[in-house]
């Protein structure tokens, strides 16, 4: 038995077959996916000020000493 591989609609367009209609999906999933990643690294780096966190209490000046803010 003969299975036809593609599916014709009433209005004569081919329909997706499920594999097809599964690599769209996982396609989405995956843009969807990284969009919030996006969204949510760029509102976590205009939230929290980190620079603040990481300065180890010097600045690197030019010269490539450490001028330090307690001095």
């Amino acid at each position: 038995m003969a299975r036809r591989s593609t599916v014709i609609d009433t209005h004569g367009r081919r329909r997706l077959t499920r594999s097809e209609k599964i690599g769209i999906g996982s396609l989405a999933t995956i843009i969807g996916v990284a969009a919030v990643g996006l969204i949510a690294g760029v509102l976590l780096d205009r939230l929290l000020d980190f620079d603040d966190a990481l300065d180890a209490g010097g600045e690197w000046d030019e010269g490539g000493g450490v001028a330090s803010r307690w001095d």
